[in-house]
This record gives C-alpha cells, structure tokens and sequence, in this order.
C-alpha cells in the first residue's frame, strides 16, 4: 500500500514540476513576444503610410527623432520607435510613431516592455513653455501628494480633478491653457499632452493606435494646434 501511495505522489509531483516549467515557457515567450518588433503590424502601418502620404521607417533609434529625448516620458524609459511615420500636417512637419518603452512592474521589480502610438508637430506658429498634461488616476495623485506640482484651476474644478499638469514656468503655462483648452481637454479626459517652444505631442497613455485610427490622430493634432498656436 505504501509504495503505491509513494507512486500517487511522485507522479502528482512530476505533473506540477512539468505545469511549472510550462508556465515558465509561456511567460518567458509571453515577454520576448513584447520585446520584439510585430511584422504583421508594421506591414498594416506601413500601408496606412502610404495612404496618407507619410515616410515610414518599421524600426528607428531615439536618436531619429532628437527634440524626444529632451522631454520626460511618465510611462518609463523610452527604448525605440517602431512604425516610424513623417509627413505633414496642414504644411507643417508632424511624426506619428509607436513608442516602445520599458517599465517597472510586478511585486518582483521585473521590467516590462509597453507600447502606446503618439503623435508630434513642429511649427513656427507654436511658442510653448514646456508643460505636461496627463490624466490624472491614482499614481498621478501620489506623485502630487510628495511634491504638489499639479496647477490647478479653482475655476474649473472638473478639469482640475481629471489632470495632472504641470511646469517650470506656472505662470506661463496658466496663461496658455485658457477656456477653450480647457474645455477641450475635459471633453477628451484620456489625452494626455506635451510642449515646449516650436513642438507639440499628444497621445493615449499605454494605447497602441490601430492601423485605421491613425488618420483620427493627424486630425487630432490638428486640431490641438489650432488650438495652441500662437
């Protein structure tokens, strides 16, 4: 009776060693499958590229796009960009790229690798003090709780309870987000947005773009800098 008891439980104990090492596979896969640049959707990018007029590069250095490293990117550490598109918006010179970044996560500390599409424009008529506008969950209250540099608008509470935005120059920034960004911006309370000087960058924070919306994208920019030029 014993042996067979002994039997029962080394046979229990090879089947779960064997569904651990398959867990295992399927996460370190799972990981690589994140890491790596996706084909399938850089070939569906690049023929939106092609439709709306735009260059395209399916993988580019940071170093591609060099006014980006002087900005703070909230999600984590930039890596690459991916699906690389150039063009212009209305005349002026605009990018619309798939960021892929790495961040912390996990009660591990392990790293991920996320993507989410954003887009930029450089134009003459833009003359921003550098700000940062995101939406505002429960990191973004942490962050404020330490260091209070959310500025606020008692006037319009609904916009400052959905955002966090924040600058050097908080005078500078009040000045430029009037009513009509105001308004715009509690309409769109998942945009999230940045500037200084001649640039201006928008996107939906930890959301790749799919294909068909990046027309939707151009239009928003657009619009954003209808709404911000000078």
């Amino acid at each position: 009776m014993v042996p067979i008891v002994l039997g029962i439980f080394a046979i229990i104990a090879i089947v779960a060693l064997l569904c651990m090492f398959g867990l295992f596979a399927f996460l370190i896969a799972r990981a690589a499958k994140r890491r790596s640049y996706d084909p399938a959707r850089g070939q569906q990018m690049q023929l939106v590229a092609a439709q709306i007029g735009f260059t395209f590069q399916p993988q580019a250095e940071l170093s591609a796009l060099p006014f980006f490293s002087t900005f703070e990117l909230f999600e984590g550490s930039p890596l690459k960009f991916e699906n690389l598109m150039n063009g212009k918006i209305k005349g002026r010179d605009a990018w619309i790229f798939d960021l892929a970044y790495r961040n912390v996560g996990g009660r591990s500390g392990g790293t991920t690798t996320s993507r989410q599409t954003m887009v930029a424009m450089m134009s003459g008529d833009l003359k921003l003090p550098e700000f940062y506008l995101r939406p505002e969950g429960v990191i973004e209250k942490v962050l404020n709780s330490i260091s209070q540099i959310d500025i606020d608008f008692p006037e319009r509470p609904s916009f400052s309870e959905r955002f966090l935005l924040y600058g050097k120059d908080v005078n500078s920034i009040r000045q430029i987000f009037d009513p009509p960004k105001l308004d715009f911006f509690e309409k769109n309370s998942n945009l999230s947005s940045f500037g200084r000087g001649n640039y201006l960058l928008a996107y939906f924070s930890r959301t790749p773009a799919v294909p068909s919306q990046i027309p939707q994208y151009l239009d928003l920019m657009a619009y954003l800098h209808h709404l911000f030029r000078s």
